[in-house]
């Protein structure tokens, strides 16, 4: 029997991270996903009046916010352990967890969402910015090393999700990361993308890039585009069936 149940969204990269940590730990868990396109019920928003996603039921119990359902689960279920065990380390993976989101996926989104060419190239230099915190990062704590700590953790599958999705701005904004100051955030997300679970619970990058294409046109979380009857995240539309979305005619060739 589930311990857990768990409301997620079938894309979202916050509901992801969540799944990944039970997953992780052993714990049987129930999903239930939320459809994106339509109106959330009443029975969820009365569990969580922003209508975001993740949110769980442990004990009759409610929470939502991945960060706070993450280390929720560390404490509940503390057995394997997916922060680190050492103190210093543990709160170091907060500050990178913070970063990732208050800076790292807030440029990722805004990138994706502007529909402005004047904004683009400021976008451009903040989320490569972002990057080289990141890289900076990890050379301080682990220089030589493939996760942040020594095995993949609390703070990597924090960050893989966002790493999968960075495959919309490749495609949709002709994002190409510096060379410079980036080896090795490079080889941490090459190593996040690999991770079997990363892969398991998320999705091939062009089913991606089809889901998300209406994010591209400054149209999120479900919103439909004028002139078109449905979302590109309507699921009755086969990804199989549609073709690749075509990058904007404004976004300038990467350089």
């Amino acid at each position: 029997m589930a311990e857990v149940q768990i409301y997620s969204i079938a894309v979202c990269p916050f509901a992801q991270r969540s799944r990944m940590v039970l997953t992780l730990k052993g714990v049987p868990f129930a999903l239930t996903e939320i459809d994106i396109t339509k109106p959330r019920p009443d029975w969820f928003l009365e569990m969580n009046p922003l209508g975001q996603v993740p949110v769980i039921r442990h004990d009759g119990r409610v929470l939502n916010e991945s960060s706070v359902i993450n280390e929720y689960l560390e404490e509940v279920f503390p057995e394997p352990r997916v922060f680190p065990a050492d103190a210093y380390r543990r709160a170091q993976s907060r500050i990178l967890i913070d970063h990732l989101n208050a800076v790292f996926v807030p440029a990722m989104y805004t990138l994706l969402l502007n529909q402005d060419p004047a904004r683009h190239a400021g976008l451009v230099e903040k989320a490569v910015a972002s990057w080289r915190w990141l890289d900076a990062f990890l050379l301080r704590h682990n220089p030589d090393g493939t996760w942040l700590w020594d095995d993949f953790g609390m703070a990597d599958l924090s960050a893989a999700p966002f790493f999968q999705r960075w495959v919309l701005n490749d495609w949709f904004r002709r994002f190409v990361l510096p060379e410079a100051g980036t080896a090795r955030v490079r080889r941490w997300r090459d190593a996040c993308l690999a991770h079997d679970l990363v892969v398991r619970t998320g999705m091939p990058a062009e089913d991606f890039i089809k889901l998300y294409a209406d994010y591209a046109l400054g149209f999120g979380n479900g919103a439909v585009p004028p002139g078109r009857e449905r979302s590109s995240f309507d699921f009755t539309w086969p990804l199989a069936e549609r073709p690749m979305p075509p990058v904007p005619d404004w976004v300038p060739t990467a350089a």
